[in-house]
């Protein structure tokens, strides 16, 4: 598959056709790209924008054009030179364009004169889509209506926010619910469209392309990379397949280890999609790695979602207070290990003892932990009570984060014995 991006250089990484090309590699798809502009920017400020001349424009229009077969083109900061070679482009080669308004930076400097601002009318009446945010659209209707100008009925305008609206013919064909993260993060925008415009490549019709490029943004959202400045944008793509292959390969992981820390009722590994709802968006083995006459360990089951309740609720509960935590893995609980375990890792705990009536433990204990730590342990233990097994849960980003965290602490363990 390959798609086009069209759009500013950002030196630093985060927006611009440098995050297109990463979203777009992310989802294993080709992304040759137009720069129109370069823009030295970072999370504090724009410094400056330089256009590219209508000639080099030109060229670099006819150099992808005669590598590649182009259907599907994402535009991000355009200039009206870049618009108006695009224009001529689309009625040549038909392509749909995925418009992504970008009319001013985060950081409020301009982008969109009043010229340019015509000129894009006309793009947007040529285009597939268009994703302005909320202001963008605001700004869009209120310069056609001063200007006596109008969008085309059939246009497909999707009004991005926590909750984007998809609106044709002036009516609401869907609202795709969102999850607010208190983090801003540099170049959001440019990947949401990006991924829009890269599933439908791959065959998915509008909505469902809408639907994974909103959970592909949110994983990019929760993973970005911190800078001295703020965040940038880290395209990040986790779905089910992700998920089994995560597992799979962190079982693969303990299968070649000495690992003997399992506890009477067995261990159980698990691991989630962003932001879970419920068990039902966890996987986890059907049955349990257990002890075996040897003193190794069988792991039984296969790898399903929805297999655990009991494992999914301390990852439901961790994941509000990180959503980076989407893995658990219960092992043996031992007093003397849990004091050397300190200096190496982040530790929190819960007592039966206090836990109210009518709650699910899990979901209890680990909120109290977590809430006695400030965030998320990589560790939480308790000493059991009547009728139940002392334990301690490992926590951690994914299955094989959560795996190597335990062949640290088996090592540790043997090296009591």
């Amino acid at each position: 598959m390959v798609i086009l991006a069209i759009g500013g250089y950002d030196p630093t990484g985060g927006a611009g056709i440098s995050a297109d090309m990463k979203t777009a590699h992310t989802l294993n798809v080709y992304c040759p790209t137009i720069t129109t502009s370069i823009i030295p920017q970072n999370n504090k400020m724009v410094y400056e924008k330089f256009d590219l001349s209508e000639n080099n424009i030109k060229s670099q229009f006819k150099a992808v054009f005669e590598e590649f077969d182009i259907e599907y083109v994402k535009t991000g900061v355009l200039t009206t030179t870049a618009i108006n070679v695009l224009l001529k482009y689309i009625d040549n080669y038909g392509l749909k364009v995925i418009c992504d308004p970008v009319l001013a930076s985060t950081t409020k400097f301009p982008f969109a004169d009043e010229k340019l601002m015509t000129t894009y009318i006309k793009l947007f009446n040529k285009s597939f889509l268009i994703t302005p945010n909320q202001q963008e659209y605001k700004e869009i209707i209120n310069f056609t209506k001063n200007n006596k100008l109008k969008l085309k009925d059939d246009l497909n305008i999707l009004i991005t926010g926590i909750d984007d609206i998809l609106l044709k013919n002036s009516k609401i064909i869907k609202t795709f619910k969102g999850f607010r993260i208190n983090r801003e993060v540099h170049g959001t925008g440019c990947v949401y469209s990006t991924a829009i415009t890269a599933f439908l490549s791959k065959g998915r019709n509008l909505e469902e392309a809408i639907k994974e490029a909103k959970k592909f943004t949110l994983s990019s959202i929760i993973y970005s990379k911190k800078s001295k400045l703020g965040y940038n944008s880290n395209p990040t793509y986790i779905n089910k397949e992700t998920v089994i292959k995560n597992l799979s390969y962190a079982l693969y992981l303990l299968k070649h280890m000495n690992f003997n820390l399992i506890p009477e009722v067995g261990s159980n590994i698990a691991e989630s999609l962003p932001i879970p709802k419920d068990f039902k968006d966890v996987a986890a083995l059907t049955g349990r790695i257990i002890k075996n006459k040897l003193g190794g360990f069988y792991i039984v089951g296969d790898v399903e979602f929805g297999a655990s309740e009991h494992i999914a609720k301390i990852i439901l509960s961790a994941s509000r207070f990180n959503p980076e935590i989407r893995s658990c893995m219960n092992i043996k609980y031992d007093e003397e290990l849990i004091k050397i375990l300190q200096d190496k890792f982040t530790i929190s705990s819960f007592d039966r003892k206090d836990e109210p009536p009518d709650v699910s433990t899990m979901e209890w204990g680990t909120t109290l932990a977590c809430e006695k730590f400030g965030g998320v342990p990589d560790l939480i233990y308790d000493k059991g009570g009547e009728g139940k097994e002392p334990m301690i849960r490992v926590l951690g980003r994914d299955a094989v984060e959560v795996i190597k965290k335990v062949e640290v602490i088996q090592k540790i363990y043997d090296s009591l014995r």
